[in-house]
């Protein structure tokens, strides 16, 4: 049980580094702009994202989320509050708060979904769970084990 435990350890951090290096190479390829001909750019980032984890991963089940900011410096930060002016601040876009992603709510996160234009920071944050076999370890962690890779680029000048 003792080596079966270390293997399924094992599988997660090389997983882990699958999914690392596959989610850096993929933010850089997505930083650029670039979509193939017949295909849109989120396609385009979930099908390198599959590539790239050669197999090992079911792409199915991988979860690919981006986030848009404008700067480095909103990762992470709350939409500004106007009146009140402490978080949270509900109430109406440009009364309340400042609706710097546009969705019409406060949120404590000023990211919006996608993949950005020319110059945006953009999150790439990819998940995957990867199912544990020793049933002495899935009763520790549970029966799946979320393996999670980010990576934070600036969008290249393209057209």
């Amino acid at each position: 049980m003792l080596m079966m435990g270390i293997i399924d350890f094992s599988m997660i951090m090389f997983t882990s580094a699958v999914l690392e290096s596959a989610t850096n190479n993929t933010a850089r390829l997505g930083k650029t702009g670039y979509v193939a001909s017949g295909t849109t750019r989120q396609q385009e980032i979930i099908n390198d994202v599959a590539t790239r984890t050669a197999g090992l991963l079911d792409s199915s089940k991988l979860s690919i989320a981006t986030e848009v900011y404008s700067n480095y410096n909103d990762i992470g930060q709350p939409e500004p509050c106007i009146s009140p002016p402490t978080a949270p601040c509900p109430g109406t876009p440009g009364v309340n708060f400042t609706d710097i992603n546009g969705n019409g709510t406060w949120d404590a996160d000023m990211g919006a979904a996608g993949l950005g234009n020319a110059g945006d920071v953009v999150v790439y944050t990819v998940s995957y769970p990867w199912k544990i076999m020793t049933p002495i370890v899935s009763a520790i962690i549970g029966s799946t084990f979320t393996v999670t890779a980010r990576a934070v680029v600036r969008n290249e000048p393209y057209n």
